[in-house]
């Protein structure tokens, strides 16, 4: 069991105060407002704050023990924003804090905190408003070749009234570089960037502004959110080695490969970086299209991924994208195909996904939005209940079905592990589960009696997205349902008057009928039931009924 310790770390009175006084201020950001919360080392973790509007940074060890950031050369103000609304991102690499830091003064920094890497950082005239959104280590065989990476949007300078306002791009910096000689001496001598697209090169509907990317390092995959000027979303796809690649052989920056000593970097390079550090290529998605597009009024903030092994032991990659209602879908990405498994609402208040944590050692998923914190299992194979048809018309790969147990089991994400799991990812393969002996838990027929004027809502839960819901009374009339949640309602009132029977709700998938839930609804002659009562604003009273299911 972990016990939680708490640490204060707490604005300086006088900085606070200090803040406080200036002309227009914001009093509510004359706090310390944590920004940055990054491991070093194995012992040592750095904590940088706004700190009423004046940067700082803390260092922790394995005992709670803070320090002041004077204690190593770091730069706080090149770390950390001023003020909350600014972002900041970070990575560490062999003891070095790398930093990029949104705003007016953006800045991409090594910072050599237990490192042994020089302080070096961007020239002032390579990023123009820059807001960053994720950073990421490419390594390589030899370290001498890895590199960095930072996703970021730029204002975009020579937009007309018609041209997007942001443009997305990605920065690259080598692990090796340790600065001029005698050009940028304190700066990168390896910086290049290039503009990252979300579209098809001749079709106008791109997404150009970058609102999440994940780097899936076990394939080389970049998966980014995007968005555009009339609020939609879409994934996209890219392969870290063309972008590699893009980079290393650019025409007009000479040789981008990595070396092990900016000294070999010819000086008629260091001037054509130093003056205009973007490359030509553009960089577009894989197949030149989005992945996914979210059709519906939600739109995805955040994305991470995880590459999984199914029961056949081939890999798979499922995405976890947030949306700004504070729901997480589970998606799985086949070549160019993408199936929504799951969506989860993890949170009691809808808000925006604002961070997700993936811990693919111990299976979890941590997922945050502005007030509260969700750890969601990377199975949770439960939720497709106790038949081996809702198991596998789940599509989901970390699930499969056990005919031993009878049970929806998570399949062992150890190398070569037996495919004892039944399993099927193909929507086109229904016939698994043929013969299988399986355990049938039926809701039981539910009897409801009801005012004979009253409205009353059958709900029926939607175990899968994919397959078809129907409402059936008497096994002749047919209904249709609403969704509502993760329910297909059937709602009776003026438009649907309300009727007397045995109602059974289905769903179909791939060729796979199952009976959902039952109701045998009866009219009530005497006294209403003492059930949820409504009250409209003519003062009339409607009787709603819901069953839910457990």
């Amino acid at each position: 069991m972990v016990t939680p310790t708490r640490i204060q770390l707490s604005a300086d009175e006088k900085v606070k105060q200090n803040c406080k006084k200036k002309p227009g201020a914001n009093q509510k950001e004359c706090h310390n407002f944590i920004q940055v919360i990054q491991r070093l080392n194995a012992t040592n973790i750095i904590v940088c704050g706004t700190n009423a509007a004046s940067p700082k940074c803390w260092l922790l060890d394995n005992n709670n023990t803070y320090y002041e950031s004077h204690t190593v050369k770091l730069n706080a103000g090149n770390i950390v924003p001023a003020f909350p609304s600014q972002t900041a991102v970070t990575i560490a690499v062999d003891g070095n804090l790398y930093s990029a830091l949104s705003g007016t003064k953006s800045v991409i920094q090594r910072s050599y905190a237990y490192g042994t890497q020089k302080l070096i950082k961007t020239d002032d005239n390579w990023l123009a408003k820059a807001e960053f959104v994720s950073a990421a280590l490419l390594a390589e065989s030899s370290t001498v070749n890895e590199e960095i990476y930072f996703f970021y949007n730029e204002v975009n300078q020579s937009a007309s009234l018609d041209d997007e306002p942001y443009k997305a791009q990605i920065g690259r910096v080598c692990k090796a570089d340790d600065g001029g000689r005698s050009m940028l001496t304190d700066s990168w001598t390896t910086f290049l960037k290039a503009r990252l697209v979300c579209g098809h090169p001749r079709d106008p509907k791109r997404f150009h502004r970058l609102r999440d990317a994940f780097l899936l390092k076990e394939g080389r995959t970049l998966y980014g959110v995007f968005s555009n000027s009339w609020g939609k979303t879409a994934v996209c796809k890219y392969s870290m080695n063309e972008i590699s690649s893009a980079f290393k052989t650019s025409k007009l920056k000479g040789p981008g490969t990595c070396v092990a000593s900016s000294a070999q970097t010819p000086k008629a390079t260091l001037t054509v970086i130093k003056d205009y550090p973007e490359i030509e290529t553009v960089i577009y998605p894989e197949g030149q299209h989005p992945l996914y597009l979210l059709e519906n009024n939600e739109t995805y903030t955040r994305v991470v991924a995880d590459r999984v092994r199914d029961a056949s032991n081939t890999t798979r990659d499922v995405l976890f994208l947030g949306t700004d209602q504070g729901k997480i879908h589970k998606v799985l990405q086949k070549g160019e195909q993408t199936v929504i498994i799951a969506e989860l609402s993890p949170f009691k208040k809808e808000a925006p996904v604002s961070s997700m944590v993936l811990d693919t050692t111990m299976g979890h998923l941590y997922v945050s939005t502005e007030s509260e914190v969700a750890r969601l299992s990377l199975a949770d194979c439960e939720q497709y209940k106790d038949t081996c048809w809702n198991c596998v018309l789940a599509r989901d790969p970390y699930c499969g079905w056990d005919p031993s147990s009878l049970t929806c089991s998570a399949v062992s994400q150890v190398r070569n592990h037996s495919g004892s799991l039944l399993q099927s990812l193909d929507p086109q393969s229904t016939d698994v589960c043929k013969g299988v002996e399986e355990q049938k838990s039926q809701d039981a027929l539910k009897k409801v009696s009801v005012d004979p004027t009253g409205y009353i809502y059958l709900p029926c839960p939607m175990r899968s997205h994919h397959a078809t819901y129907t409402w059936v009374k008497d096994n002749a009339k047919t209904y249709s349902c609403s969704v509502d949640g993760e329910s297909c309602t059937l709602r009776f009132g003026e438009a649907n008057p309300m009727d007397t029977g045995v109602f059974k709700c289905t769903s179909k998938e791939a060729g796979y009928q199952e009976e959902i839930t039952a109701y045998e609804v009866t009219l009530n002659s005497g006294r209403i039931p003492e059930v949820s009562l409504a009250v409209v604003a003519t003062g009339v009273l409607f009787l709603a009924i819901t069953i839910l299911l457990l």
